[in-house]
């Protein structure tokens, strides 16, 4: 009922924001950096449990780029960072940078396309490590695990298994009523995304032996779906106007492991890109979009020009801070419809 409240106002905000031609005021002179993450059909969605802020289907992802065509001077990260180096900003222009974190195959197979039909540049920050190979990321595992214990949740035995593990890693029980889970302390519901959360803030090993026990205890196999891009794919959507950039190699949070290994990521991700013949964007992009001022400062030695992070806003003539460039995301919740897209591009919401 409050879910269905809360996204009724958005629609309704939606609705009278996008009437209202503040939009055309709030975006001149200034620039947008867009983050998208997935963009697929229902299909793919339902099939690989997805993360509900993690995606967009194929079809609002072509609404959104008819509508920024009409709207913004769109560019790669990289040019606008050149109009930020040269002072060519123009103020009289409302600027918008296209990017994807992470690397899946799906921005090849799907959003590829739509990019290439519209002539629009686009930057895609890779996770070096993964190209090319069948892993999945672990929260992506995790969701699966979740799916899976829930489907199983009317065997006490597995159900009770399933609940000391999450008990005793991130605090986290099963119900015995209907599977859902809750807060192991106070018996507060929890979804999916929130648990994941709280495993972002255990030290990854751990929440990788976390998934193999669970992975045992449900009878689930590892995935062996390809979700993520290879070099082939790579090579020639950079060869059609995408731009590749670093996102690290192993994908783990930075303020979690030692400066050296962060020094390492930066490096050797880099490099990565270079011997497969990418050149890669300047442009760093902080995983999960943590950092601090030690990592910016091996970001600036490391010989980038700038980095994107999570904090949401847009930026000006000139950038407040190169090394924490703030940027908007996008998903399907978030922005399905143009009303609720010109809210969310407000940096509002």
């Amino acid at each position: 009922m409050i879910a269905r409240l809360k996204a009724a106002t958005w629609r309704a905000l939606g609705g009278l924001y996008s009437v209202s031609g503040l939009s055309q005021f709030r975006h001149q002179g200034r620039a947008i950096v867009l983050t998208y993450h997935r963009v697929v059909p229902q299909k793919v969605v339902e099939r690989q449990h997805i993360q509900p802020g993690m995606y967009m289907l194929e079809e609002t992802f072509a609404a959104h780029i008819a509508y920024l065509r009409e709207r913004f001077t769109i560019l790669s990260l990289d040019e606008l960072l050149d109009l930020w180096r040269t002072n060519q900003f123009k103020r009289d222009r409302s600027y918008c940078v296209i990017t994807f974190d992470d690397g899946w195959r799906d921005n090849y197979q799907f959003a590829f396309p739509i990019l290439r039909r519209s002539a629009v540049p686009a930057t895609i920050f890779l996770a070096t490590d993964f190209i090319g190979t069948t892993r999945w990321f672990w929260p992506d595992r995790m969701m699966s695990i979740l799916e899976r214990a829930r489907a199983q949740a009317s065997d006490p035995t597995t159900r009770h298994q399933v609940s000391a593990m999450l008990a005793d890693t991130v605090g986290v029980r099963q119900s015995a009523d209907d599977g859902s889970f809750v807060l192991a302390k106070s018996g507060r519901p929890i979804d999916s995304g929130a648990i994941i959360e709280l495993c972002k803030e255990v030290e990854v090993d751990e929440i990788e032996d976390l998934i193999d026990r669970l992975g045992r205890v449900l009878c689930l196999a590892g995935p062996s779906e390809r979700v993520l891009l290879d070099w082939t794919e790579v090579s020639e959507m950079a060869a059609q106007g995408v731009s590749f950039g670093s996102h690290s190699c192993s994908h783990r949070i930075l303020t979690n492991i030692p400066l050296p290994e962060v020094s390492r990521e930066l490096i050797e991700s880099r490099n990565t890109m270079l011997q497969h013949g990418v050149t890669p964007s300047s442009a760093f992009c902080y995983p999960n979009g943590n950092f601090n001022p030690g990592i910016q400062e091996l970001v600036r030695e490391s010989g980038y020009r700038a980095a994107v992070g999570c904090e949401i806003g847009l930026e000006g003539d000139r950038p407040e801070d190169p090394y924490a460039l703030k940027r908007v995301s996008l998903h399907e919740d978030s922005s399905s419809s143009d009303p609720l897209l010109a809210l969310a591009l407000s940096g509002i919401r």
